[in-house]
C-alpha cells in the first residue's frame, strides 16, 4: 500500500481519537464534573497541604482565585490544549516516515492508542501528560536535539507530582536515553541512575514519608467556597488501605483476561518488530514488567497500566525505521487488523471483551477447567 495513502489514513486515525477525546473529557469534566477524572485534577495543596498528585490542582484553583473562571472550565482548557499538543506531536512523529500499514495496526490496538475508541474512559486521565513529555522526550532525541540531564529529572518530578504511577514507567525514560543517546554504556547507565532513578525514588519516598489524605477535613468547604460543588467525591473517597485481595478475588475470572488482552497486544507488537526488524532490549522489558509488578498489585484500574505501557511502546518503536513490506505481509497485516477491531480492552475489571456469543462460551471453558482443577487439589 502506497504510503502517502497509509500518512493519510494515520492522519485521520488521529482526528477521530482527538475528536472522541475532546468530546468525553467535556463530558466528564464540564457535564458530569466526575468525581474521578475531573476531581483528580482539582486534588491541591491549598485545601490541606502538600499531597499526592496535587501539583495542577494547586495550580487551577490559583487561576480560579485570580480570574474566578469556574474551576471546571480551567481543567477543559488545560486538557484541551494538551490534547491538542499531544496529537499534534504524534501527527509530527508520524507525518513524514514511509509508513506501512504495520503502523496502523500498530495505532488501532485495542490496548494502546485503540483504547480510546473501545473505552473513551480511558480519556482525561493523568497520563495524558506522561504521553505528552514522553513525545516532547523522543522527538527531541530524534531531531539529535540536546537535552541536558537536569531538565529530564525536573521532567520526571513535574510527572510524579501529578501521578505518581509514572515511578513505574521509568524504564521507557532509561530505555530511550540509552538507545538514543551517544556515549560509554557505562556513563549512560550512571546518568539513568542518577538523574532519573534515585530522584524518582526519593520523591516517591517524600510523597508517600509525608504526602497527606487527598481528602482533608476542609476539601468540601474549600470547593464550595470555590464555587464548585462536586455529584461524587470519586477520587476524594479513596481508600489507599482498601482491601485489593478481595476485589481481585470477587472478580478473579475478569482480571484474568487481562491475560488474553495482553498476549493479543504483544502478538501485535512482535509481528510490527519482526517484520519491519526492530528489535527490543529483553532487559528492557524484563526490568519494566518487574517495575510494573507492584502498581498492578496496588491499583486495580489494570486496563489503564496496560494502556499506557502500550502507548508508550509505540511511541519508543515509532522513531525506528519502517520495512517495505511483501503481499503477503501486508494480506497477514491485514487480517491481524480486521482480528483487532473484533475485541476490547476495558479500564476496570473487565480484561477481554469481544462477541458476546464467545465471550459466553470462553467463560463456559474457563469454569469447567477452573472447577474441575479446583476439586483435583
Amino acid at each position: 500500500m502506497k504510503t502517502k495513502i497509509i500518512n493519510y489514513l494515520i492522519g485521520l486515525i488521529f482526528i477521530i481519537y482527538y475528536y472522541v477525546c475532546i468530546t468525553t473529557s467535556y463530558t466528564l469534566i464540564i457535564v458530569k464534573k466526575g468525581g474521578w477524572c475531573f476531581g483528580d485534577w482539582i486534588i491541591n495543596y491549598q485545601d490541606g497541604g502538600f499531597k499526592r498528585r496535587g501539583l495542577f490542582g494547586t495550580l487551577f484553583i490559583g487561576i480560579n482565585e485570580l480570574t474566578h473562571i469556574k474551576l471546571e472550565y480551567i481543567v477543559f482548557a488545560f486538557v484541551f490544549l494538551l490534547y491538542t499538543a499531544i496529537f499534534y506531536l504524534l501527527i509530527k512523529l508520524f507525518w513524514n516516515e514511509k509508513n506501512n500499514i504495520l503502523v496502523i495496526a500498530l495505532l488501532l490496538l485495542p490496548v494502546g492508542f485503540g483504547m480510546i475508541i473501545k473505552d473513551p474512559n480511558i480519556a482525561t486521565r493523568k497520563e495524558m501528560l506522561f504521553f505528552f513529555l514522553y513525545l516532547v522526550y523522543i522527538l527531541c532525541l530524534r531531531s539529535k536535539i540536546i537535552i541536558k540531564d537536569i531538565t529530564i529529572t525536573i521532567f520526571i518530578i513535574i510527572a510524579l507530582l501529578t501521578h505518581e504511577a509514572a515511578f513505574f514507567y521509568l524504564p521507557f525514560v532509561g530505555l530511550a536515553y540509552f538507545m538514543k543517546n551517544e556515549g560509554l554504556p557505562f556513563d549512560k547507565l550512571k546518568k539513568i541512575v542518577l538523574y532519573q532513578l534515585l530522584p524518582a525514588t526519593v520523591m516517591m519516598l517524600l510523597l508517600y514519608k509525608y504526602g497527606i489524605s487527598l481528602r482533608t477535613e476542609n476539601t468540601i468547604a474549600f470547593f464550595k467556597d470555590h464555587g464548585l460543588i462536586l455529584e461524587e467525591m470519586g477520587i476524594f473517597d479513596y481508600d489507599p488501605n482498601y482491601n485489593v485481595i478481595d476485589i481481585y478475588k470477587s472478580h478473579l475470572y475478569d482480571y484474568q483476561t487481562y491475560g488474553i488482552s495482553i498476549l493479543l497486544g504483544a502478538l501485535t507488537v512482535y509481528i510490527y518488530c519482526k517484520f519491519n526488524k526492530i528489535k527490543i532490549n529483553t532487559w528492557f522489558l524484563i526490568i519494566q514488567v518487574l517495575f510494573l509488578i507492584p502498581l498492578f498489585y496496588l491499583a486495580v484500574d489494570w486496563g489503564r497500566w496496560v494502556n499506557i505501557f502500550f502507548s508508550l511502546l509505540t511511541i519508543f518503536i515509532a522513531t525506528e525505521p519502517r520495512a517495505i513490506l511483501s503481499r503477503k505481509q501486508e494480506i497477514i497485516v491485514v487480517v491481524l487488523i480486521l482480528f483487532n477491531l473484533s475485541w476490547r480492552m476495558m479500564l476496570l475489571t473487565q480484561g477481554f471483551l469481544t462477541f458476546p456469543k464467545f465471550d459466553a462460551f470462553l467463560k463456559q471453558i474457563y469454569y469447567f477447567l477452573y472447577f474441575r482443577i479446583t476439586n483435583l487439589l
